[in-house]
């Protein structure tokens, strides 16, 4: 009997573990083909003003994000469509807003950069580089003095941020006012063209330490390490109510925007980080459980799902003149 008890205990951890590595690989690969989308849209002309896509990096948003509840807070990067997707907003509205159309959902007015969505508790990403680390502490802060108990603020960040001045005063302020939030590093390795080691000697996550703010890193291309870390990190800040870093190391494989043909980086260096692709280490894991069938129809889903949002973005309508877009 003990040993039918035992058996099983691990059938259904091992049902889990396989439930999880598919919700892995769903998400992720929805952040990487609704990205292919856009970037498709882009060369056809239809994306107005810049994007930026994460292709590559899609697992420091799933295993972060999934760490959340749909009532704590969080602001993305500029680089951020699979922060935004992840935290529930509509990819139907996601792909629209990437075109400038009515059904948007910021109605068309802020394109890729600047995705808000206050019915999940998106906040909003800005495109001055740093410029969310004062916000994180103001929002870290409102959090606290309104008693939201259980809430925390998700605040992600690049590398490139990292040198500025408010990145070190609001990590400072971070630790005298105790505020609930985790700040995810999302290190690519590159701010646009310039690679990290040639800005800056000190690791990222490194950098906490000097403020008193718990902190580690991650390989920022293994999902299941992301998650388990990260999972650590919101169990101390929303219990402790103070403050603490994640950096995930990582890589995009495209470049800085979409127009970017990146001169500054070697072809072996981006087909070394393709190997460790997010997506292909989730499926090989799936792999070794024989579940070939079931990536396909993860796969099949979100093909599906892809394709009805470029259709729906394509076919509305553009906003139409009034005041608020006057110059």
């Amino acid at each position: 009997m003990k040993k039918l008890k035992y058996l099983d205990i691990m059938e259904k951890k091992m049902k889990y573990d396989e439930q999880l590595l598919l919700t892995f690989l769903e998400k992720m690969y929805l952040i990487r083909r609704f990205e292919q989308k856009v970037y498709e849209f882009a060369e056809r002309g239809l994306v107005f003003g810049s994007t930026h896509l994460g292709i590559g990096e899609e697992a420091t948003s799933v295993g972060t994000i999934m760490n959340l509840n749909k009532d704590d807070y969080m602001i993305a990067t500029h680089r951020g469509h699979g922060q935004e997707l992840m935290k529930g907003t509509s990819v139907n509205q996601m792909m629209a807003e990437m075109l400038g159309k009515e059904t948007g959902i910021c109605k068309g007015r802020v394109g890729s950069m600047h995705v808000t969505d206050r019915s999940v508790n998106n906040l909003g990403a800005q495109g001055i580089i740093g410029a969310s680390f004062p916000i994180s502490i103001g929002v870290g802060l409102a959090i606290k003095i309104k008693n939201l108990d259980g809430r925390i603020l998700m605040s992600f960040f690049g590398d490139g941020s990292t040198n500025q001045g408010n990145f070190y005063e609001s990590l400072n302020f971070a630790d005298i006012w105790k505020v609930p939030v985790l700040f995810i590093c999302v290190n690519n390795l590159y701010g646009m063209g310039t690679h990290y080691c040639r800005t800056c000697n000190i690791e990222v996550y490194k950098k906490a330490n000097f403020f008193n703010i718990a902190s580690d890193v991650a390989d920022g291309n293994d999902v299941v390490e992301v998650y388990e870390k990260t999972a650590k990190l919101v169990e101390m800040v929303r219990k402790e109510r103070r403050a603490a870093l994640l950096e995930l190391r990582t890589y995009r494989t495209i470049g800085h925007s979409a127009f970017d043909k990146h001169p500054y980086r070697t072809k072996e260096e981006i087909e070394e980080w393709k190997k460790l692709d997010p997506i292909i280490r989730v499926e090989e894991k799936l792999k070794a459980a024989e579940s070939e069938e079931k990536i396909k129809d993860v796969k099949k889903k979100v093909d599906e799902l892809i394709e009805q949002a470029g259709k729906f973005a394509m076919e509305s309508n553009y906003p139409k003149f009034d005041a608020s877009m006057e110059q």
